[in-house]
C-alpha cells in the first residue's frame, strides 16, 4: 500500500511538471521592437531572432513589428505583443508601469561587457569649435525625442552635471524622432550645430558608408576599455529581450532558454543572462522622468518627499529659537544672580588678599628683623665680650689686694655681670635669625604660585603680570612653606614692578613662567628694567647691599635664605634679547609624593 502511495504521487508530480512545460497553443506570437534606425531597419537588424525561435520551437510564427516608443508603449498596455526588444530606458519604465519582466540582454560586438553597451554620443562637425560639454550652451542641438534613451537621456545627466540645462541653457533644442540617422544628417548640413544619438550610429553610418569618417566627431569622448565606438557619456546595459505581464510563463521559459542557446551571428550579435539595470532607474530617479515623474509634481506628499530634509531643518530651527528664547531669558536671570555672587566673593577675595598680604608682610618683616639682629650681634659681641673680659679681670686684680678691693670689686662684678647679660641677649637674637627648619608640606607650586600673582595684582592694580604655565602631565608639588615661597615670589615681584618704575616702563609686562625639568620645579620673573651691571650681579645677594635709594638690602638675601632652606636655588642673569633681568628660584619636587603613586 506504502509503495502504491508514493508510486502514485511520483506520477501526479511528472504529470504536473509536464503540464506546466506544455506551450500553449498560440500559432503567432508578436514580438515589439522599438524602431530607432527606422521600419526597414527592423526587419534587417532583428529577423535573426524569429528564425532562430522559430527553428527552436516549432509550431509558433514570430513576427517582428516595428514602433516607435509611444507606439511600443501603446501595444504593451494593449495586449498587442507577447515581448519587446526595446531601449533599456523603455524596459525600466515598462517595468514599473505595466510589470515587464527581462529575460535576456543583447549581447553586441561593440563592446566586451553587455553591462557597458549603450550611451550617448554627441555629434559635431569635425572642424566645429565645439569641444566639451560646456560649449554647447547658446547653442542649436538637436535629439531623438524627450523619452529616447540613449537620443536624449543619457546626454541629459550628462549635460546636468556639467552644469548646463539642456531646457534651458541652448539656443534652441529640436527633436527629430525616429529614425536617428536624421540627426546626424542635419549636423553634417550644418543645419544644427550639434546631435545627440545613441553611441555606435555614427560608427555604423561610416561602416555602411553613409558618411565619411572625416566628416563628423564625437565631443568630451570618454575612453571606456573594451568599448569601441566614442562616448560622450557613460554607458548603460544593452537592450533586453522583455517578456510582458500577459505572456504566458511557459511560453517566456522556452523563449528565453532558445536565446540564451542561439549562437553568435556573423555580425557578433548573441544574447546572454539579464543584466542589472539599477543605473538605468538611477538616471531615472536624478533627471525625475519615468517611473519617478512624480517628483516635479509639487504636492504636499511630494514636497514632504522632496524637501523632508529642508523641512525637518526649519522646524528644528524653529525649535531651537524657541528654546534658546527661554534659555536666554533663564541665563540672563542666572548670570545676574551670578554676577551678584561674583561681585560678593570679589570683595571677600579683596579682603582677603589685604590680610594675606598684611600676613606676608608681618613674617616677611619678621625675617629682615632677625637678620638685622644677627648681622648686630655679630657686630657687638665681640666689645661686649672684650668689656666682659676686661671686667673680670679687674675684679681679679681687686680680689688679689692691689687696690682698694670692695669698691672696685662691686663695681666690676656689676659690669661682668652687665655685659654677660648683654652678650645673653644677642645670643638669643642671632639663635632667632639663624637658619632653623621651617613648617615644610607638600603643595602644588602652580597654584601657590598663582596665588601670589593674584595677590600682588591685587595690590598693585598698576602692574602688568604676564603668568604662564607650561602644560605637564600632572601639577608639580614641592616639599617646603607655601607661605614663605610666595614671600620670595612677591619680593621678586616688587623689585621687578620697582625697576621698571625706575625706568619709565611701569606697564611693560612682568614675565612669570613655572616650568618643570629634570625632577625640579623652576619659577622665573622677568622685568624690563635698567638691568645690573657685573659687578651689582656679583653682590646681588649680600645682605645690606641694595640699588634702591630708600631700600635695606635685605630682601634678595633674605630670599636666597629662604628657597635654600628647602633645598633649592636662586639665581639670576641680565637678559639677553632686550634690557632686564630675570630672576629665578628653583625648588626639587616632592619625591616621596611621586613614590607614593607609583606604589602599588
Amino acid at each position: 500500500m506504502r509503495r502504491f502511495l508514493l508510486f502514485a504521487l511520483t506520477a501526479l508530480c511528472l504529470l504536473g511538471a509536464q503540464a506546466a512545460d506544455e506551450l500553449p497553443e498560440v500559432p503567432e506570437v508578436r514580438i515589439g521592437v522599438l524602431a530607432y534606425k527606422g521600419a526597414d531597419a527592423v526587419q534587417q537588424d532583428w529577423s535573426y531572432v524569429t528564425r532562430h525561435l522559430q527553428a527552436s520551437i516549432p509550431g509558433i510564427r514570430f513576427i517582428l513589428a516595428d514602433y516607435d516608443q509611444a507606439g511600443l508603449t501603446r501595444a504593451v498596455q494593449s495586449q498587442a505583443i507577447a515581448f519587446a526588444i526595446t531601449s533599456s530606458g523603455h524596459y525600466v519604465a515598462l517595468e514599473h508601469s505595466d510589470g515587464a519582466s527581462r529575460i535576456a540582454t543583447l549581447e553586441s560586438p561593440w563592446t566586451d561587457s553587455p553591462r557597458q553597451a549603450i550611451g550617448s554620443a554627441i555629434v559635431v562637425r569635425s572642424a566645429s569649435p565645439l569641444h566639451d560639454l560646456a560649449d554647447l550652451a547658446g547653442k542649436n542641438v538637436m535629439a531623438v525625442a524627450p523619452d529616447a534613451f540613449g537620443g536624449y537621456q543619457i546626454a541629459a545627466r550628462e549635460l546636468l552635471e556639467a552644469g548646463i540645462d539642456p531646457t534651458h541653457d541652448f539656443a534652441s533644442l529640436r527633436y527629430s524622432g525616429f529614425p536617428s540617422q536624421q540627426i546626424v544628417e542635419a549636423v553634417r548640413a550644418g543645419r544644427m550645430d550639434a546631435g545627440i544619438v545613441r553611441t555606435c550610429l555614427l560608427e555604423q553610418m561610416v561602416a555602411r558608408g553613409e558618411v565619411r569618417a572625416d566628416e563628423l566627431r564625437v565631443i568630451t569622448t570618454r575612453p571606456i576599455p573594451g568599448f569601441r565606438c566614442a562616448s560622450s557619456s557613460r554607458l548603460y546595459p544593452d537592450w533586453p529581450f522583455v517578456a510582458l505581464r500577459q505572456t504566458p510563463p511557459a511560453l517566456a521559459k522556452k523563449v528565453a532558454q532558445a536565446l540564451l542557446a542561439m549562437p553568435r551571428t556573423g555580425e557578433g550579435y548573441s544574447w546572454t543572462v539579464p543584466s542589472d539595470y539599477q543605473i538605468v532607474d538611477e538616471l531615472f530617479r536624478e533627471l525625475r522622468i519615468g517611473p519617478y515623474a512624480y517628483l516635479n509634481k509639487l504636492t504636499f506628499e511630494t514636497a514632504l518627499r522632496r524637501y523632508w530634509g529642508w523641512m525637518l531643518l526649519v522646524l528644528a530651527l524653529l525649535v531651537a529659537w524657541a528654546v534658546h528664547t527661554v534659555r536666554v531669558e533663564y541665563l540672563v536671570s542666572r548670570r545676574t544672580e551670578q554676577l551678584r555672587a561674583a561681585q560678593h566673593q570679589q570683595r571677600a577675595l579683596e579682603e582677603q588678599a589685604r590680610q594675606r598680604q598684611a600676613t606676608l608682610d608681618h613674617t616677611a618683616r619678621l625675617a629682615i628683623l632677625g637678620e638685622m639682629a644677627s648681622a648686630i650681634a655679630h657686630e657687638l659681641n665681640q666689645p661686649l665680650a672684650a668689656i666682659g673680659n676686661f671686667a673680670r679681670g679687674m675684679a681679679r686684680r681687686i680680689a688679689a689686694g692691689r687696690l682698694d678691693a670692695e669698691p672696685l670689686l662691686d663695681g666690676a662684678q656689676e659690669i661682668a655681670t652687665q655685659s654677660e647679660r648683654a652678650g645673653a641677649i644677642i645670643r638669643h637674637i642671632r639663635a632667632m635669625a639663624q637658619k632653623r627648619p621651617a613648617h615644610s608640606t607638600a603643595f602644588a607650586l602652580a597654584d601657590a604660585a598663582e596665588q601670589a600673582v593674584s595677590l600682588f595684582r591685587a595690590a598693585h592694580p598698576q602692574a602688568n603680570i604676564s603668568w604662564r604655565h607650561e602644560a605637564v602631565s600632572a601639577a608639580p608639588r614641592v616639599l617646603a612653606d607655601p607661605q614663605q615661597v610666595q614671600q620670595v615670589l612677591l619680593n621678586l615681584l616688587k623689585n621687578a614692578l620697582d625697576a621698571q618704575v625706575e625706568n619709565d616702563h611701569p606697564q611693560h609686562p612682568i614675565g612669570v613662567l613655572l616650568h618643570r625639568e629634570n625632577g625640579a620645579c623652576t619659577v622665573a620673573v622677568r622685568d624690563a628694567g635698567c638691568g645690573l651691571d657685573e659687578a651689582q650681579m656679583a653682590r646681588l645677594f649680600e645682605p645690606f647691599f641694595t640699588t634702591k635709594a630708600e631700600g635695606l638690602g635685605l630682601g634678595m638675601s633674605l630670599s636666597k635664605s629662604i628657597i635654600e632652606s628647602f633645598g633649592g636655588s636662586l639665581s639670576a642673569h641680565a637678559n639677553a634679547d632686550a634690557p632686564g633681568l630675570t630672576v629665578w628660584f628653583r625648588l626639587p619636587e616632592d619625591t616621596h609624593m611621586e613614590a607614593d603613586k607609583e606604589t602599588p
